[in-house]
């Protein structure tokens, strides 16, 4: 089997209940497994509260490393606004929202402003999906729909409650995606034969899964090598704008 270039395309970087991971660790577990590039977001209060610091431990973390920064909309649009042009300067490739920990639903009007900086940046906005009502993939569809030229992720893959909406979703728009990071093969092979390999993303959530476990779980479905290309490196190349 030909060895192709990784990209993970979602790990969580700092402090959050019995999870932790620092930029040491993770390049540690990027070594080990081949992982070339990382796009790693913030977790814990960095995510809902010290937006700033956890941006700043991402953009600073290392090469290796791209920031998906996150603001809590809850803020106001001058703070988030201001804070998503800083980390754009500073290289940042996306932007994590979390509805259920950051308090809107995906229809929210208070993250418009934030989307339409998105759009405008040319960056992927992942939502963390799964966790109903706030995270329902279904409310992350009607984002896709009304922003058709900004690429959308669905963090977690609707894990575990709402993956089964997945190929309808995937079915009813082009510009979603899918993180395979807590997904079985089952769901995977799902989008594979509804959507095709390029609407998937290679994905870990380390240090919530492991780089190692979802690796297995792609192996045993034993893609073509122009599968295994889009899902391991291809597609997040294209939509993050990696080199």
């Amino acid at each position: 089997m030909t060895k192709l270039t990784i990209v993970d395309s979602h790990v969580l970087l700092g402090t959050e209940d019995h999870l932790s991971l620092t930029p040491d660790d993770l390049l540690r577990r990027m070594d080990l497994n081949g992982v070339e590039t990382a796009i790693a977001r913030p977790m814990g209060a960095e995510l809902i509260v010290r937006n700033r610091e956890g941006n700043d431990s991402l953009l600073q973390a290392h090469p290796r490393i791209k920031a998906m920064v996150s603001v809590n909309p809850w803020w106001g649009p001058e703070f988030c606004l201001e804070e998503l042009q800083r980390c754009r300067d500073q290289g940042a490739v996306g932007l994590f929202l979390n509805p259920a920990r950051q308090g809107f639903f995906p229809t929210d009007s208070r993250i418009t402003p934030l989307l339409e900086l998105a759009e405008e940046f040319q960056w992927p906005v992942m939502f963390h999906t799964g966790t109903y009502i706030y995270a329902d993939v279904l409310s992350v569809l009607e984002r896709a729909r009304q922003f058709p030229a900004l690429n959308f992720i669905a963090g977690f893959g609707g894990f575990a409650d709402m993956w089964f909406e997945l190929p309808g979703v995937f079915s009813a728009t082009e510009n979603l995606y899918l993180d395979t990071s807590l997904l079985w093969g089952e769901a995977v092979q799902g989008i594979l034969e509804s959507s095709g390999a390029s609407r998937l993303l290679f994905a870990s959530a380390e240090p919530r899964n492991s780089i190692q476990v979802v690796l297995k779980v792609l192996e045993r479905l034993a893609l073509p090598e122009t599968q295994r290309e889009s899902i391991l490196s291809g597609n997040a190349k294209r939509i993050f704008h990696l080199t």
